[in-house]
Parts: structure tokens; sequence; C-alpha cells
């Protein structure tokens, strides 16, 4: 099956447009609920995943200028969103179904190359505790701790990171 899947990838990724704000929603919501838990206490996972709306997707694509890259699966169902706005890394959430399979890794090193392209040195990400050692081992630093009030109304730990994408850029070049 590995050998299938290096020639017929299980997923196919584009870019998101607002049709897609249901199933965005969907994919966030498994995620801060299933992946989430391995962190944070019951509580708070049900406070992060609180008052999100399809809508919300649709704006930031429309009103903010976001753009989301979705993974979707051979039978059209999206199982991972990134989405972008200048040099910030806004969201990256894989379906649990999905999870470990390099998805996640795949989309934020297309957003990456985005961000880098558009002429940007750095990029910010403002991580979930969960999210944290994945985002270090693609070589962002925490700037910081602190805590992020969710949408329910409690507050959360969490990190703001940043990676310099022209110096991993040029190491990467003189290898």
């Amino acid at each position: 099956m590995l050998v299938l899947e290096r020639f017929f990838p299980p997923f196919k990724l584009r870019l998101g447009k607002p049709g897609d704000a249901e199933a965005l929603l969907q994919v966030h919501q498994r995620a801060i609920l299933v992946l989430g838990r391995r962190i944070y206490s019951d509580a708070q996972v049900e406070s992060w995943a609180s008052g999100n709306t399809a809508e919300r997707y649709v704006s930031a694509m429309r009103e903010d200028g976001e753009i989301f890259e979705v993974a979707v699966a051979r039978k059209g169902r999206i199982v991972a969103f990134c989405s972008r706005k200048e040099a910030e890394i806004r969201s990256l959430y894989v379906d649990p179904d999905w999870a470990r399979h390099g998805i996640g890794r795949l989309l934020l090193k297309r957003a990456e190359m985005a961000i880098t392209e558009a002429g940007h040195g750095s990029i910010s990400i403002g991580a979930s505790l969960v999210g944290l050692p994945f985002y270090e081992s693609q070589g962002y630093r925490v700037l910081r701790h602190r805590h992020w009030k969710t949408r329910g109304g409690l507050f959360i730990p969490a990190a703001e990171m940043e990676k310099n994408v022209h110096a991993s850029a040029h190491r990467q070049s003189e290898n």
C-alpha cells in the first residue's frame, strides 16, 4: 500500500474557497476536541472549540485576505488545512484520523515557501501547546509563552513562535 501511495497520494492539495467553510469547521473542531485533549483539560478544549462558525472562514478569505490551502482525500473530503496572511501562519489543523501522515508538514512547507517568495524574512505562528513540538521540529523557536483567551472565555497556555526563513533557506543552499 505504501508503494501505491508514493505514486498515488491519498490526498490532493488545492487552494481553499468559501464553499469549503463547513468542511474547514469540521476539521478544526475535530482536531481541537480530539488532539487538544492530549494537553488541555476537557473544560479548556470545550471552551477553545466553542463559538466557531463556518462563516468565520468565509470572512477570513473574503474580508481578511487569508489564504487557505486544503488537503482533500480521494473521496473529496477535506482532511487538513493551513491558512496564512502576510508573514503569519494563521492556522494549521489536521483531522485526527489523518494525523501523523505528513500532511501538516507538507501544508506548512508550502505556506512557508509562499511567505518566503513574497519577500518575508521570518514567519510567525501562534501555537497551542499541542502544536508546539511539531513547530519546534520544523525550525520554529518560542518567542514567548502566553495565555490565549478562547472563544468560550477560558484561558489556555500557548506560545508565540517564529522562524527565520532566509537563514534556513541559506543553510539549505549551502548543503
